[in-house]
């Protein structure tokens, strides 16, 4: 005889007042009597996806419901957001399409598809999945919020506006909601209203990593050299990366044929690498900048710091032919050099794999770099071959990381 069903309404009580351990807790007990029910499992998986730390068990429980209901489209959906959130977007997509495959009538899970279509650089399919889900539910507050976002990536302010505030008519006491308006207020050049959402969105919910970030670009927008670098940032974005790559080497080259461009393609190229690191210092001699970034971007900018000040003094001393103390010059460029691999790997922090990749060859270089910096102080031969190795190596390490 099957167990009954009158835990779910209690159950869902519980997600709907956000109390999610509380509603982890009573379908747990139900597990216990009933090990078999895949809509425990998945909306088990559900109650996990807040904690970073239980996501690997999010996901096998809505593998596990999947399994118990091969035709559940919920558990494909679960799966899919606990693979989001893991940051395995190919996984993710897969299985928000099987979802869409068993109920291709369900707004939320457009959403989903829209996210990862729009973190993708796919504008328009984001839109497209926007739209779609709205036929659907025209009501649904977060996909008039994705539809906002796509439609700013794409350049169509006005319209942009309008479905950021239809999506704030619906979800206002949202923080996700308030946070997406942010994006959208900031990706369509209007720094203070983006200020104004994202302090609404910590207000809701002063956990929100979303909010917070973009709260830190909210307050990075008011440098202009930055507001203007991330709208032609936006568009590179929506290119492949055989396309993105093509660009910067077609620039360099033509650089290399005009010298009056060498030092614009300088500046670009710099600040591609290296504009988080150097507003986000900025930001901490801000009022409310220092508040504002996360202990981890607060380390980060530390190493980056250490790094510059090592290049300047190095630099100088060498610059001013300080006696005694020979292999400045290469101390300076080793110092310069690493804070392509710094910045990369910080880079890659949604990317579990290529990160530790990254800085498996950060470590490597900084190997070389060192061991040549050490040799040429000490004078013995060798240093100007393994000094050569570190230069073609951070090269090579550009090359192949910069577009991940």
């Amino acid at each position: 005889m099957p167990y009954s069903t009158d835990w779910l309404p209690r159950v869902q009580l519980l997600m709907q007042q956000n109390r999610l351990p509380q509603a982890a807790d009573e379908l747990r007990r139900q597990l216990r009597l009933d090990p078999h029910e895949p809509v425990a499992h998945a909306l088990l998986a559900i109650c996990l996806l807040d904690d970073a730390q239980r996501l690997p068990e999010a996901q096998e429980e809505a593998e596990l419901a999947i399994h118990l209901a091969p035709e559940y489209d919920f558990a494909f959906y679960a799966l899919a957001l606990a693979q989001h959130r893991q940051h395995r977007p190919k996984e993710a997509l897969a299985a928000i399409n099987q979802a869409l495959a068993l109920d291709p009538a369900d707004a939320s899970y457009y959403l989903v598809l829209g996210q990862l279509r729009l973190e993708s650089g796919q504008w328009q399919a984001a839109l497209q999945a926007a739209r779609t889900g709205l036929s659907f539910d025209s009501e649904h507050a977060g996909l008039h919020g994705l539809e906002a976002r796509a439609l700013a990536r794409q350049g169509r302010r006005e319209e942009a506006s309008q479905a950021a505030r239809a999506a704030l008519g619906r979800g206002a006491e949202s923080s996700d909601i308030q946070a997406q308006a942010g994006w959208v207020a900031l990706e369509t050049n209007r720094s203070q209203e983006a200020l104004e959402n994202f302090r609404e969105a910590l207000r809701l919910d002063a956990t929100s990593d979303y909010a917070r970030a973009g709260l830190v670009e909210a307050l990075k927008a008011r440098y202009w050299v930055y507001r203007t670098f991330m709208r032609f940032m936006y568009w590179v974005s929506s290119l492949s990366a055989g396309l993105r790559r093509g660009l910067l080497l077609g620039a360099y080259v033509v650089a290399r044929f005009v010298p009056v461009l060498l030092p614009f393609y300088l500046v670009f190229a710099y600040l591609s690498w290296f504009k988080d690191a150097l507003f986000n210092s900025l930001l901490r001699v801000s009022r409310y900048g220092r508040y504002a970034l996360s202990a981890r971007q607060t380390q980060h900018s530390n190493h980056f710091l250490a790094l510059l000040g090592v290049a300047v003094v190095a630099g100088l001393g060498a610059l001013l032919g300080r006696p005694g103390i020979p292999g400045l010059g290469t101390l300076a460029f080793v110092a310069l050099g690493l804070l392509f691999p710094l910045v990369g790997t910080e880079r890659l922090s949604a990317r579990p794999r290529q990160q530790q990749y990254s800085r498996w060859v950060g470590w490597a270089l900084a190997a070389v770099g060192v061991g040549s910096a050490s040799l040429a102080m000490l004078e013995v031969a060798g240093a100007s071959q393994l000094f050569t190795v570190f230069l073609y190596g951070t090269v090579a390490y550009t090359w192949f990381f910069a577009l991940q």
